[in-house]
């Protein structure tokens, strides 16, 4: 995806580069919402006006280097111009190259069939993609098709109503009801393929699919990661094609982690080695990658339109766990199948304020084939130490403190947004492997290791800021909700714990 908003022709052209280097060859070009802060969307001074202007220079800058895809409104777009308004500018960016065009969300399928046979009216003769979005709960599929305008039948709208308070149900209906769409629109030729909107929460997706019969529900190398090269995924990028090794920390914040790379000269091959080297480049230079959570409506939708105790911060982070919320500014991925394992008891912990932002069970020899912890290929074996990494207030990081000196095999390391540091059964300690494996004619791989030096002096620094850039800057600073936030950026400590006994 790739919007005006905010950039100037030459961040634009930068970006492309990028993408282009990275082996990129599909762009979505759209206009963007409006900025932080407005209430319309305006163009960056040295920027494009429109999605029309943006696919005309992707065109003649790289050619047909790029696929360029385009949005489409089969109700309208949400400013309210109406569906005939914005078929002239779909259809002049259209003309200007672009390729395919992909649609909002929809759950009429007349409408987007009626929208189909419009586009053809003027002359539009490319792909269109209908998007289709699984209802993950009834709170949030009425927060977004009242945001988007979206029409809603009764029958659809009685079907959610009658299990509204069974999420798990409400996914179910959720999932009948986008097989219905797709078997209509896919069987009697509206659309060659569908794009689903996720919004990281695949299960339901896979269901979709499954009844759609376009996957084998056996097929482990669709859902499963028991064909991964390495617990975490590895880049593309020729330059990167050596790296073996990472710091746990940046496990829910890949991007985060790559941006802060990218100028490295070498990357760990084997073994994590010393942090400070020169060799590894400085993560410390790097700024902090921002992935967006959506608009402030969306935003506020996910981590709480006005949050003014403790229990309702502890709460978003219970939900995030659940899969009720989608991400969170720590985690820019939904949970890992391997956390499903302890799921409901990370829940537990979160909604008492032990908010967790990474974590991983403990895991003794399973074989390398396992469909849940397993990587690296078959015939090896995996292990993992139990590793949990949390905010947590000056009280319950008192309990933590007393639980971790009565018990040798932990390791503790905690610190505040102040840089005080508080560490437990670690003297002497150094970088710790969290992640190993075993396998036929090869040396012992580590590929996920816990540094003591990055984790108190880069990535703590990290994780306090995404309290106040992406969380505490959507209320006003005068409100309780600021103040809270504001109090908890200051007052908590980030602790990570590692257990030694993986056995």
């Amino acid at each position: 995806h790739l919007t005006c908003t905010g950039l100037s022709k030459f961040a634009v052209q930068a970006a492309l580069e990028t993408a282009k280097d990275a082996g990129v060859h599909n762009i979505l070009a759209l206009r963007g919402d409006a900025g932080k802060g407005q209430s319309m969307w305006s163009p960056h001074p040295e920027g494009f006006k429109n999605a029309t202007e943006l696919v005309r220079f992707i065109k003649s800058t790289y050619g047909d280097h790029f696929g360029i895809a385009v949005a489409g409104h089969p109700e309208g777009h949400i400013d309210g111009s109406g569906v005939d308004y914005d078929l002239k500018y779909l259809k002049e960016k259209i003309d200007a190259g672009a390729d395919f065009i992909v649609t909002q969300f929809f759950y009429d399928t007349e409408v987007f069939i009626n929208y189909v046979e419009k586009c053809r009216e003027i002359g539009i003769t490319c792909p269109i993609i209908p998007g289709v979005m699984a209802i993950q709960s009834y709170p949030s599929f009425l927060r977004m098709t009242q945001f988007c305008k979206t029409k809603v039948s009764k029958d659809i709208t009685a079907m959610l109503e009658a299990v509204k308070d069974d999420d798990e149900a409400v996914k179910t209906k959720g999932v009948e009801i986008a097989v219905e769409m797709c078997q209509k629109l896919l069987r009697e030729g509206y659309c060659d393929g569908v794009h689903f909107y996720t919004l990281n929460l695949e299960r339901s997706v896979r269901r979709i699919l499954e009844k759609l019969e376009s996957v084998d529900p056996d097929d482990h190398n669709f859902s499963s990661k028991t064909q991964r090269k390495l617990p975490w995924r590895p880049s593309t990028l020729e330059t990167r094609k050596k790296e073996e090794v990472r710091p746990i920390n940046w496990a829910n914040r890949p991007k985060s982690y790559m941006k802060r790379t990218e100028d490295w000269d070498e990357f760990p091959n084997g073994r994590w080695g010393d942090a400070r080297s020169p060799a590894f480049g400085e993560l410390s230079d790097s700024h902090f990658y921002r992935f967006t959570l959506g608009n402030v409506e969306d935003r506020k939708a996910m981590l709480g339109e006005n949050p003014t105790a403790l229990q309702d911060v502890y709460d978003v982070f219970g939900d995030y766990i659940l899969g009720k919320i989608p991400l969170l500014p720590w985690c820019e991925q939904s949970l890992q199948p391997e956390s499903f394992t302890i799921q409901e008891e990370l829940a537990a912990l979160n909604r008492k304020g032990f908010l967790t932002i990474n974590s991983q069970p403990a895991v003794n020899g399973v074989p390398s084939d396992d469909p849940v912890f397993g990587w690296g290929g078959k015939g090896g074996y995996c292990y993992q130490k139990a590793y949990v990494e949390c905010f947590v207030s000056p009280e319950n990081f008192a309990k933590l403190l007393e639980s971790a000196e009565k018990r040798e095999s932990l390791n503790l390391y905690g610190l505040n947004s102040k840089g005080e540091e508080v560490k437990v059964g670690q003297e002497g300690g150094g970088v710790t492997a969290l992640t190993w494996g075993v396998f036929p004619n090869r040396e012992v791989l580590q590929p996920t290791v816990f540094d003591p030096e990055i984790f108190v002096h880069t990535w703590s620094e990290e994780a306090f800021s995404l309290w106040q850039t992406m969380w505490l800057s959507l209320y006003d600073e005068e409100s309780e909700a600021y103040e809270l936030l504001e109090e908890i950026h200051d007052t908590f400590y980030l602790v990570a714990i590692v257990d030694n006994e993986f056995q």
